[in-house]
């Protein structure tokens, strides 16, 4: 049997002192932990058991069974921890984020400031280059206070720019937000935003997987990234280079099998290359909110019972044209073909087409492959 750990607990030494062996990562812990339990057990084996019971290398195994940690260092990451009130979730507790178990290679336990919701598995990733355009602020300020409305927690990375946008248009909106650093928690980084994380820890959370004391090395960047994309539902791009850390999110969300949008901007600005070179590539085309709202509400659909989000309140009461209104009428759940709905409804097919990109649009209807037509909701 699993066990599961909080700060209070006796084994968080144990979670520490394992967390600290060389080359032991993610997913080798997962194979220990499923073959002793817990960390408690890892480090009591010796090495041929180690190797017999999870299949890891000799190297390793030994690696492992000789691992003796500096007590006085553990002793400091407590402290700091107790300090700063950090929890340590691991993957195999409750509390552990829902979206982030589906990834290949999920953090085996973060370190915690604040609250993990269950209602934090609605969420979207925001970010971006860290030197944006007074646009794409103001674009980044937009999407990200429509989508707390529509009560979506919003995932960034504290970074200047996009992300220190997003994560106070969430604030400022009365929303979640959760910071995902590259760095231990009781590290400043960017320093600047020491009032921004106590204010984040109020109402969300500030999350890492490194323990404390772990500087912002830029290899870090690249595993704090697919935390990012792995909390969330889908990753939004706003302003960003071709070689951004941004465009690495993205590649994890695809990965991970999120949806990627993008914001288009000025074709003869850098920054707008990286979201142009993701839309190339099929990422969604985001106008506004509204372009990610109707694709996730869309894919809800199916598993929501009884709880629909503010966007589909507001969306409900929506007049539509007479045109789109009579479309409404007719569709159902099953896809319908256009030349079906021309002959039926008796509208010529440019009429219709028009009116079935405005429902598109406002998320009562959705295309399938073959241009087949059907309603999101009855």
């Amino acid at each position: 049997m699993i066990e599961t750990t909080s700060v209070s607990n006796n084994n968080v030494r144990d979670w520490l002192t394992l967390e600290r062996i060389p080359l032991v990562g993610p997913l080798t812990i997962a194979k220990l932990i499923e073959a002793f339990g817990c960390p408690e057990k890892i480090l009591k084996a010796n090495a041929r058991s180690i190797r017999e019971r999870s299949g890891i290398s000799e190297r390793l195994s030994n690696s492992i069974s000789c691992f003796n940690p500096v007590a006085s260092e553990i002793e400091k990451d407590l402290t700091t921890l107790e300090r700063l009130k950090v929890r340590i979730v691991t993957r195999w507790d409750e509390g552990y984020p829902e979206n982030l178990k589906d990834i290949y290679d999920p953090p085996a336990l973060l370190f915690v400031r604040g609250s993990l919701l269950p209602k934090d598995s609605r969420a979207v990733a925001m970010v971006g280059t860290r030197n944006p355009t007074g646009y794409g602020v103001e674009f980044a300020k937009s999407i990200t206070s429509d989508l707390v409305r529509s009560d979506f927690t919003i995932i960034s990375g504290l970074a200047r720019g996009i992300d220190t946008t997003c994560h106070q248009s969430a604030l400022k909106a009365g929303g979640r937000t959760i910071a995902v650093l590259g760095c231990g928690l009781d590290i400043s980084y960017p320093k600047e935003n020491d009032s921004l994380v106590q204010r984040i820890v109020e109402s969300g959370a500030v999350i890492s997987e490194f323990r404390p004391g772990i500087a912002p090395l830029k290899t870090n960047f690249f595993r704090r990234n697919r935390i990012v994309s792995g909390l969330s539902r889908a990753v939004v791009v706003v302003q960003a280079s071709k070689k951004s850390g941004s465009l690495i999110t993205a590649s994890h969300a695809l990965d991970q099998n999120r949806d990627v949008f993008a914001v288009p901007g000025n074709i003869t600005n850098e920054r707008s290359r990286g979201p142009h070179y993701l839309i190339k590539q099929g990422a969604g085309l985001v106008e506004s909110a509204d372009d990610i709202l109707a694709s996730l509400i869309t894919s809800e659909v199916g598993n929501v019972s009884g709880c629909c989000s503010s966007f589909q309140d507001a969306r409900r009461d929506e007049e539509v044209s007479e045109t789109a209104q009579l479309i409404l009428d007719f569709l159902d759940l099953d896809p319908t073909p256009i030349d079906l709905m021309c002959e039926s409804i008796k509208i010529e097919p440019g009429r219709l087409l028009g009116s079935l990109l405005e429902l598109e649009l406002l998320g009562l209807v959705k295309q399938s492959p073959g241009k087949m037509f059907s309603r999101v909701r009855v």
